[in-house]
């Protein structure tokens, strides 16, 4: 019998990609068109994740390319572990969180506030193979129509163990962005509003090619559009994107209060997931009643506005305890470009 992530009103926490007919499309961009339009060889009651907007993917004609799976009852998202040595690294982070908390050591238990929610591996047969999964928490659960965004941390993209071959890969990607901000985008989706149709809602993804081309200037203005910043025509949504960018500045400054206190671990080719509910930023709060009488507070922003660190193969311990200043000067970038497009 499959293990259910112990997360309660579980039917809640399916991903809805197309709401309704009053959601329409906009053409394929090379992320999404990299997806795998066949059908795949999936456990029953297991799907591919529609809103995965970086890292690999299903690829139809490679049945070795495995995605990120969604176990939708259970509110689960499944990430395949990859390269034996790198899974086996991001499993062992995952799992020294976890032991963090029994023992009290308050830095790493900290941590865990951070990151998703980790419930142990899984083993299941993909496409006639049996591969490996880590089970964590769907940071959309919960949401009508999720905008999702991958920012990857650092100027510094390699970790110690990388050949030089690889390093100078890494170095190659991003260069715009990188060096200057100390940020990459893989990837994102976003609901936007039709200017033709204006109760209807368009989808805008695109990945890692749309986010290579960018300089520093077409970043900021990237991270704009992703917040409804640039195109938030009534004031009602307006109102809610200023909510939004205080809520994810919130959250982001405190990971860096984090990092400003930890001298354990470095993170390479980390990233930082940033998701938000569209349908939140026009409506007023609102608050339902639970099957077990208590009330869901939907006043509080972090009730749709998540943002995790994600992304723990290349996690090695500090060096000489120093602090982490590669992930810190992107943190610290992305802080300053958030709170630009809020005070613009």
């Amino acid at each position: 019998m499959r293990k259910k992530c112990p997360i309660k009103q579980q039917q809640q926490h399916s991903v809805v990609l197309l709401q309704d007919s009053r959601t329409r499309r906009l053409p394929n961009t090379d992320f999404s068109a990299a997806m795998a339009k066949s059908e795949q060889e999936l456990p029953e009651g297991f799907r591919q994740l529609r809103t995965q907007v970086a890292g690999h993917t299903f690829e139809e004609s490679n049945a070795e390319a495995v995605g990120l799976l969604q176990d939708a009852k259970a509110g689960c998202v499944l990430k395949p572990l990859g390269k034996p040595e790198c899974g086996e690294r991001e499993l062992r982070f995952y799992e020294s969180l976890a032991a963090a908390a029994a023992s009290g050591d308050n830095d790493l238990a900290l941590l865990r506030g951070h990151v998703p929610r980790f419930y142990g591996p899984l083993k299941l047969v993909v496409n006639r193979r049996e591969r490996s999964f880590l089970r964590l928490e769907d940071l959309t659960r919960g949401m009508r129509q999720p905008c999702v965004m991958d920012v990857k941390m650092g100027k510094r993209t390699w970790d110690p163990a990388s050949s030089p071959n690889k390093r100078k890969l890494e170095e190659a990607k991003y260069v715009l962005c990188k060096q200057k901000l100390g940020l990459c985008l893989p990837g994102f989706q976003v609901y936007l509003p039709n200017e033709e149709h204006p109760k209807e809602t368009t989808i805008l993804r695109h990945g890692k090619d749309y986010g290579k081309s960018l300089n520093v200037e077409g970043f900021k203005q990237t991270m704009a559009l992703f917040f409804n910043a640039s195109t938030s025509d009534s004031k009602s949504r307006r109102a809610g994107t200023e909510v939004l960018l205080n809520e994810v500045l919130r959250q982001l400054q405190e990971i860096l209060a984090w990092f400003h206190r930890q001298r354990l671990l470095h993170f390479y080719a980390s990233s930082l997931l940033i998701c938000y509910d569209y349908s939140r930023l026009g409506n007023p709060p609102t608050s339902q009643s639970l099957l077990n009488g208590h009330r869901l507070n939907e006043d509080d922003p972090a009730t749709w506005v998540r943002v995790r660190m994600i992304d723990f193969a290349h996690v090695y311990p500090a060096e000489q305890a120093l602090p982490d200043e590669n992930y810190m000067f992107g943190l610290q970038s992305l802080i300053e470009v958030v709170q630009s497009i809020l005070h613009r």
